[in-house]
C-alpha cells in the first residue's frame, strides 16, 4: 500500500500544478469569461474546472462526510489524511455493522450533495459560463461517484464500496443501497443521453440571441423545417445528445422524412473520423425519400462518397463523388471551397485507383477555385497536393 500511497501523492502534486495553472488562467480572462457568449474556448475552460478546481473541493466534502458519520456514530476520527484528489479517514470506535455502512457511505452522499449545490447555486447565474461549469461540476461529481469510484474500489484497492456492498454484513442495508445506486444510474445515464448537462456555445452575442430565438420558435411550432435547424444549431454549437434526443422524437413523427435522416447522419458522424454504418443506412434513405434541394442532396452524395473512400470501394465512392459535383456545380450560389473539397476528394479516388491524370485534373480544378476564393492555406495545400501527383502522370 505505500507504494499506492507514494505513487498518488505524485499524482497530487501534478494535480496541484495543473490546478494552480488553470486557476491562474481563469483569474486573467475572469473578466471575459463573465461576459457573452458561452464561447467553446469557455465551454473548454469550464470542463477543465470541472476536473480540476471543482474535484479537489469534493474530495474534500467527501472526506468530511466520512468524518461527520463517524462523529455521529460516536466516534472518533483517528486519522483525516487530504491529498487534493484523495483522501481517507481512519475512524475509530465500536460501531455496529449498520454504523459502519453508513460511514464508508458517507462520503459518496457528501461528493454528490457538493455537486447539487454547485449546480443549485449557479444554475440561475446570469453568466452563461458558469451556468455550464455548475452543470459539468454536477455531472463529474455523479460520474466520480456512483461509476467511476464504485468500480475502482469493488474492482481495485480497498475503499468505500467493499463496506457499502458488504451483503454478508448488512445484506438489507447494502441491497437497498443497490436498488438505490442503480435507479440513480439510470437516471444519470438518461439525463446525460438527453443532453441535461449540455449547452450550446455561440461564437458571438448576436449568434446566442438568434439560437435563443430559433429555440423558441422551434417549442411553439410543429414545423419540420424549423425543427431541423434547431436540431442542427444544438449539433453546431456541441450539444450532440440534446439533438439526437430531439431528432430521435422528431423522427418517430416524421420516419420518411429525407431531411430528417440527413440530419442524423450528421449527428451520427459528429466527432467521428470516419462515417460510421448507421449514419450510411440513414443517408441511404435521405436519398430514397428525397432531399428538399441540390445542396443537401449533394452532401448526402458527397458523405456516401466520403464513406465508401475510407472502405476502399472506389467505384462507388467515383459515382457518389461525381454526382456530388454534378448537383454543386448547377447550384448558383455554390461555395469555391466546397467545390474544391470535393474535386480533392474525388482525387483521391483516383490517385488510388492509378488514374493520376484524372486526379491531376481535379486537383488542379480545386487549385483554381482556391485560389478564386483568395484562401491561402487552401492554395498551399492544393498546390502540395498537384506536385505529389505530378511524378505520376
Amino acid at each position: 500500500m505505500s507504494a499506492i500511497f507514494t505513487l498518488s501523492n505524485l499524482l497530487s502534486i501534478i494535480y496541484i500544478f495543473r490546478s494552480l495553472q488553470l486557476t491562474a488562467v481563469i483569474w486573467r480572462e475572469w473578466q471575459d469569461i463573465r461576459q457573452e457568449p458561452l464561447t467553446r474556448r469557455k465551454q473548454h475552460l469550464a470542463e477543465q474546472a470541472s476536473f480540476f478546481v471543482a474535484v479537489p473541493i469534493g474530495v474534500f466534502f467527501h472526506e468530511f462526510a466520512h468524518a461527520l458519520a463517524t462523529w455521529a456514530a460516536g466516534g472518533q476520527v483517528l486519522a483525516f489524511a487530504y491529498r487534493v484528489f484523495w483522501g481517507y479517514i481512519i475512524p475509530g470506535g465500536d460501531f455496529t455493522p449498520v454504523q459502519y455502512w453508513f460511514i464508508g457511505l458517507a462520503g459518496t452522499l457528501g461528493s454528490l450533495l457538493f455537486g447539487l449545490s454547485v449546480w443549485l447555486l449557479l444554475r440561475h447565474s446570469r453568466h452563461s459560463s458558469l451556468r455550464y461549469f455548475a452543470l459539468r461540476a454536477f455531472r463529474f461529481q455523479v460520474y466520480f461517484s456512483l461509476i467511476y469510484y464504485p468500480i475502482f474500489t469493488l474492482f481495485g484497492f480497498e475503499g468505500d464500496w467493499k463496506i457499502i456492498y458488504d451483503f454478508a454484513v448488512t445484506p438489507v442495508w447494502s441491497g437497498v443501497t443497490a436498488v438505490l445506486h442503480a435507479a440513480c444510474l439510470f437516471l444519470f445515464w438518461t439525463g446525460d443521453r438527453r443532453g441535461w448537462f449540455e449547452m450550446v456555445a455561440h461564437d458571438s452575442p448576436v449568434a446566442q440571441d438568434a439560437f435563443h430565438t430559433l429555440a423558441t420558435t422551434a417549442q411553439n411550432t410543429p414545423d419540420t423545417r424549423v425543427q431541423i435547424q434547431y436540431i442542427d444549431a444544438l449539433r453546431r454549437g456541441g450539444a450532440v445528445n440534446k439533438a439526437k434526443y430531439q431528432l430521435q422524437r422528431l423522427l418517430k413523427t416524421e420516419p420518411n422524412s429525407g431531411a430528417v435522416h440527413l440530419q442524423m447522419a450528421l449527428l451520427l458522424s459528429t466527432g467521428k473520423q470516419q462515417i460510421p454504418l448507421g449514419a450510411v443506412n440513414h443517408l441511404r434513405q435521405a436519398l430514397s425519400f428525397g432531399l428538399p434541394n441540390a445542396a443537401s442532396t449533394a452532401f448526402a452524395h458527397q458523405l456516401l462518397g466520403q464513406y465508401n473512400l475510407d472502405i476502399n470501394h472506389l467505384d462507388e465512392a467515383d459515382n457518389y463523388l461525381s454526382q456530388a459535383i454534378s448537383l454543386t456545380q448547377g447550384e448558383a450560389q455554390t461555395d469555391p471551397l466546397q467545390m474544391a473539397h470535393l474535386r480533392h476528394l474525388r482525387s483521391q479516388v483516383y490517385r488510388q485507383q492509378r488514374r493520376f491524370d484524372r486526379a491531376y485534373e481535379d486537383v488542379q480544378q480545386a487549385l483554381s477555385l482556391a485560389q478564386a476564393a483568395n484562401d491561402e492555406r487552401a492554395v498551399n495545400f492544393y498546390q502540395s497536393e498537384l506536385d505529389m501527383i505530378t511524378p505520376n502522370r
